[in-house]
């Protein structure tokens, strides 16, 4: 989102207004608004999601803790905290 609208001032700014320092500005300000620890948390927090969505499928199809482990490649006791955050 934030390229889009740097890339939309660049384009406003190269077309119609001309200022030198304008483009300087916007990319100061984009890049100060991207955070990589925000995007890393992100990214982190869907896997973990998809993690638990997969082990409950699994679980709901009657395979065990085990197996749901071995054909995950997840932890045993990952797989043991999925199922107790979301099943209780």
């Amino acid at each position: 989102m934030l390229l889009a609208i740097q890339n939309l001032i660049e384009y406003l700014n190269r077309n119609y207004i001309d200022d030198e320092n304008l483009e300087k500005e916007v990319n100061i300000m984009t890049k100060s608004l991207y955070d990589p620890e925000v995007e890393k948390k992100g990214i982190e927090k869907g896997i973990e999601k998809n993690q638990a969505e997969i082990v409950l499928n699994m679980l709901g199809e009657g395979l065990d803790e085990a197996t749901i482990s071995r054909f995950t490649k997840i932890d045993i006791e990952r797989v043991r905290e999925i199922i107790k955050k979301h099943l209780n």
